[in-house]
């Protein structure tokens, strides 16, 4: 009878499958080549699913070859989970607007209202109008030194 071997599939499935998340993280540090890593992920959470079966079918169809049927699952199970986020992100990120149009870093946005801690409401052209004298005044009626420019946080 010939010794029984370790089943390493589903540890190549788990290890694609930390791969595919490890190239969503990576996408946030800006590499060389940002293009290709979304696809990237995509690709090893595709090998990562044909570890797993492969390991599954190890397992459960040549237990008299190879051992670890429960080891097998427990890190299909573990690897399925990074591997559908892998995809979810990839289906999800493709429906985000492109940032073409957004402003960039020092160019003047489009004026727009919004109320300020008070309820009143402020225009951009407001505030940007006070910064012509030296001195503005608040909606508590103290006079305060008038933005040279103004932050926007979303």
């Amino acid at each position: 009878m010939a010794e029984r071997r370790r089943n390493i599939a589903p540890w190549w499935g788990l290890l694609f499958a930390i791969g595919a998340i490890g190239c969503n993280a990576a996408f946030f540090v800006s590499p060389p080549f940002q293009g290709a890593l979304p696809w990237l992920s995509l690709l090893f959470g595709f090998l990562s699913l044909v570890y797993l079966v492969i390991g599954l079918k190890r397992a459960f169809g040549q237990p008299q070859f190879y051992r670890g049927k429960v080891l097998s699952v427990v890190l299909t199970v573990v690897s399925i989970l990074p591997v559908a986020l892998t995809a979810f992100v990839f289906v999800h990120a493709r429906k985000l607007p492109d940032s073409t149009a957004a402003p960039q870093v020092g160019q003047r946005v489009p004026d727009f209202t919004l109320s300020d801690t008070s309820g009143k409401p402020v225009s951009l052209d407001q505030l940007f109008a006070a910064s012509s004298g030296s001195f503005s005044v608040s909606s508590s009626g103290t006079q305060s030194p008038a933005p040279k420019a103004v932050l926007l946080i979303f």
